[in-house]
């Protein structure tokens, strides 16, 4: 059944269907969010949006990413849609190294195991260009199941086979590169995303000024 269930969510209308019934309020707390972010990360240059979907979350906060997507009814739903789409795998990105000021990546990594997982970050690394970034968000176990029971009931039943704690998701993360780390609640039913951002620095190894950081 589940697996059924998975098939077609590859569908965008019954992925954008998943959305509004297992993540209630996320169209307006994780934009909300994002648009905090957007105001301290420049969304004005060239941008990418790895494992897009058929929608790009940065379309809510003024953004116009490329979109690329393993899923080829994805990517053709994203140009449908008005945007540019690559078809493509996140461990190989079809582009040039140093081609992007922004690399974001929302709700990838849970799908991908821990090999793959860390060439995507390695990949979203190469193609940022020097006095960029990289944001990736991506969804994290509860702290503890009784505590939010319901989301730890949505995060078991998710499609992506690898939803990993805070630690785990962190131990990611090339040691090499500064990551500046925010968990926060984006849903009303509970549901947190980690959102994980590293400044790649200037040849003279300036940094670019620092997110603010907060925990809810």
């Amino acid at each position: 059944m589940l697996s059924f269930l998975y098939r077609l969510l590859e569908h965008p209308l019954a992925y954008r269907l998943s959305q509004l019934i297992f993540a209630p309020g996320a169209a307006r707390l994780l934009v909300r969010r994002l648009d905090r972010l957007a105001r301290q990360l420049p969304i004005s240059g060239r941008l990418l949006d790895v494992g897009c979907g058929p929608a790009s979350w940065l379309w809510q906060v003024g953004g116009h990413p490329l979109g690329l997507d393993l899923s080829f009814p994805y990517s053709l739903a994203f140009k449908n849609a008005g945007g540019i789409a690559l078809t493509g795998s996140a461990t190989a990105l079809p582009l040039a190294n140093s081609s992007f000021a922004g690399v974001w990546s929302i709700g990838l990594l849970h799908h991908l195991p821990e090999d793959a997982a860390r060439q995507a970050i390695e990949e979203m690394l190469r193609v940022c260009k020097e006095g960029g970034y990289v944001a990736v968000l991506d969804a994290v176990l509860p702290g503890s199941p009784w505590q939010r029971p319901v989301a730890h009931l949505v995060r078991t039943l998710d499609r992506g086979r690898f939803m990993r704690s805070q630690t785990e998701l962190v131990s990611l993360l090339p040691e090499r590169a500064g990551w500046e780390i925010n968990r926060f609640t984006y849903t009303l039913n509970g549901l947190e995303i980690l959102c994980c951002v590293c400044r790649k620095p200037m040849a003279d190894g300036v940094h670019g000024e620092p997110c603010e950081q907060k925990k809810d």
